[in-house]
């Protein structure tokens, strides 16, 4: 994760880093042979917008109507999904239950 790095071509230096800490950490990948027994297909480049100040999930009325948030997770935004939609219908069940209330 590079905060503000818009590259959208690999780095070769970053991704001969990533294979000797990958591994420094699982030396099965290679028998102890070092990087050049690694088969790698390709490099990509993934471009993961990150709110500052981390994700939103929260509630806000705009012009009348409740919105509910839930942006910014960047590149683990797949790892932290379930957690955070699960805060994001806990927000939709509490304006739900408040609306009938009023009724």
């Amino acid at each position: 994760m590079q905060k503000d790095n818009w590259e959208s071509q690999p780095d070769p230096n970053l991704a001969i880093r990533i294979m000797k800490r990958s591994i420094k950490l699982v030396p099965s990948l290679t028998d102890g042979k070092g990087i050049e027994a690694l088969d790698v297909i390709r490099h990509a480049v993934g471009l993961r917008p990150m709110r500052e100040g981390g994700p939103r999930v929260e509630k806000e009325k705009i012009n009348g109507i409740w919105v509910i948030h839930q942006y910014g997770h960047g590149g683990y935004g797949y790892q932290a999904s379930y957690g955070s939609a699960k805060e994001a219908v806990a927000l939709a069940i509490d304006l739900a239950a408040k609306e009938r209330a009023r009724l």
